[in-house]
């Protein structure tokens, strides 16, 4: 009887515990968590998860998804390959091996700001050129040994590459978008992977979509405007081509927790929006474009979509021993609102965080939809446009030197500027609103986004709002990030990448409060990756250093 009562007594134990445990757990989220303890010191040994990963689709059953995606039939979506897939787009890619091997970092020391982490954040462009990158951040050599002629005759070219170089091989996390798992443009590697191992760093990767093009996947050849797609056959066999696409952080500091689903706001479909044949007047952009910034639209059939990626990193001299990365890749297929709807959900997910937080990335804040366009959407876009309604009134009224005017005005009010008031219909601003969300954000503990710029703190003396984060110029204009391979002055080139850090404000402009892991000194990294022969991204990287303690500049 004794033993019974045990026995049913140890059961009951274990039942409460797993129920307590299990209720802890984030629903619908990948939680992946060490027993790092949350105390700001921690004398106690932790444990970190060495690998952990989901299993990837080989080409043939890359091939039985492309078969049945597009049936509408419940049996189609409860597939075992569906399920498959709906795990891979839940579960991140863990790498804590440099950390087992070889334990915490010490943190930088800045000349200025003492003990401090310098992060960054890089679009490596579809990982075509992730070799090269992981090379050219390695080895110092590897770098100059591809570097243009014209940038090894002018000095203080050669100085600024070599020193933004030394910039990004420095940092301590480092943020990527468009990392490739096995497809044929980035040479099937595990780009992620390959660029932590060469740096020396642990990793995280977040797969978000998979390209399932019939291209890709040897079935088919385009049948239809080749000259206006760049789309080739992959040498595939089923141990190759994987075909995933996602985002990674890399981190010399351990990896304890990480969150990844995908957003329920998906405002591009890549499967129906890029399989369909393109009409004339797609043809004609496209057409134009290669012809006049040397830039050649691909199709990219996929499936999946953008996602919320959250990795905590242990981090020692940060409150809590953790400091936060929100990697962002926001949709580039849409008008500028759906964008901001994105990072309204992003935000809606943060708000608990009490420790640090970084939110960084590709935010493609462009002030036009890119997708494909047609006669009919044109149209459509023309008529709904307010702006457009407003133009035709004044053609209407005789006023067209007026109209002119006004959309000359517009574009140089807004030139290098997303912060720039936004007057619906007359001077629209349609980049602004993602920032003002950003701006009036508070977390549950009061914090806030640093908007603060400071002469003493900004890479160029600028004492402008987000200038202490992101690059501005002597104009007060932010520096551009993205670039097609022939611009024309300022049209190919825009800002699409950001940096926010949440420290210990609870107002962004609050020039009183403190600096401690505030952003300092953001720069845009442009001449390490126009100085080479080949660039290694359309993006270039942007950085930005955390003080530990409260800087004595």
């Amino acid at each position: 009887m004794k033993r019974s009562l045990y026995y049913s007594t140890k059961a009951a134990l274990g039942v409460c515990c797993f129920l307590l445990i299990y209720s802890c757990q984030p629903f619908n989220k990948t939680h992946i968590e060490s027993n790092i303890s949350r105390a700001k010191k921690d004398p106690q040994p932790y444990k970190i998860i060495t690998k952990s990963s989901p299993s990837l689709l080989n080409t043939d059953e890359l091939s039985t998804l492309l078969q049945e995606y597009g049936k509408t039939t419940s049996t189609s979506k409860e597939s075992k390959i569906s399920k498959k897939v709906a795990k891979l787009f839940s579960t991140p890619f863990i790498d804590n091996s440099h950390f087992k091997k070889h334990g915490l970092p010490k943190p930088g020391d800045h000349p200025n700001l003492g003990k401090s982490l310098r992060v960054s954040t890089w679009n490596i462009e579809k990982s075509i050129n992730v070799t090269s990158a992981a090379n050219a951040l390695s080895s110092e050599k590897a770098f100059i040994a591809n570097l243009k002629p014209g940038t090894l005759k002018k000095q203080h070219l050669y100085n600024d590459a070599i020193r933004q170089r030394a910039l990004l091989a420095a940092s301590d996390i480092l943020l990527c978008q468009e990392m490739d798992i096995g497809h044929c443009r980035s040479n099937y590697l595990f780009a992620a992977k390959h660029l932590a191992k060469k740096m020396g760093m642990n990793f995280v990767y977040a797969p978000q979509q998979l390209e399932i093009d019939p291209v890709h996947l040897g079935e088919t050849d385009i049948k239809f405007g080749n000259k206006y797609l760049s789309t080739h056959k992959c040498n595939t066999t089923p141990h190759d081509y994987k075909g995933v696409f996602g985002v990674a952080v890399l981190s010399r500091y351990p990896i304890k927790r990480v969150q990844v689903f995908p957003l329920k706001t998906q405002p591009y479909d890549w499967y129906t929006g890029e399989i369909k044949k393109p009409d004339f007047l797609e043809k004609l952009r496209r057409y134009s474009t290669e012809k006049l910034f040397k830039f050649r639209p691909a199709r990219e059939i996929k499936i999946g979509g953008r996602g919320f990626t959250r990795v905590d990193l242990h981090v020692p001299g940060v409150p809590h021993e953790t400091l936060t990365v929100i990697n962002i890749h926001l949709e580039i297929k849409a008008p500028p609102k759906q964008r901001t709807a994105q990072l309204k959900e992003i935000l809606s997910y943060i708000g608990e965080i009490k420790n640090p937080v970084i939110m960084a990335g590709d935010y493609n804040n462009a002030s036009r939809d890119v997708s494909a366009t047609s006669v009919a959407k044109a149209t459509a876009n023309t008529i709904k446009n307010p702006t457009t309604i407003v133009s035709t009134g004044l053609h209407i009224a005789d006023a067209i030197t007026l109209s002119r005017v006004r959309t000359l005005v517009n574009e140089a009010k807004n030139f290098k500027n997303p912060l720039a008031t936004h007057i619906p219909f007359i001077l629209p601003n349609k980049k602004k609103p993602l920032f003002s969300l950003v701006e009036s954000y508070r977390f549950k503990d009061g914090g806030a986004f640093d908007f603060r710029g400071d002469k003493e703190r900004s890479i160029n003396g600028c004492n402008s709002t987000l200038a202490n984060s992101n690059q501005k110029t002597h104009f007060k204009r932010f520096t551009f990030t993205f670039s097609t391979p022939r611009t024309w002055g300022p049209i190919g080139r825009d800002r699409l990448d950001w940096i926010f850090v949440k420290s210990f404000l609870t107002h962004p402009k609050d020039k009183n409060g403190s600096y401690q892991l505030a952003p300092h000194y953001g720069e845009t990294l442009s001449q390490m990756n126009l100085a080479v022969k080949n660039r290694y991204s359309d993006h270039h990287p942007i950085t930005v250093v955390l003080p530990l303690n409260e800087p004595e500049l």
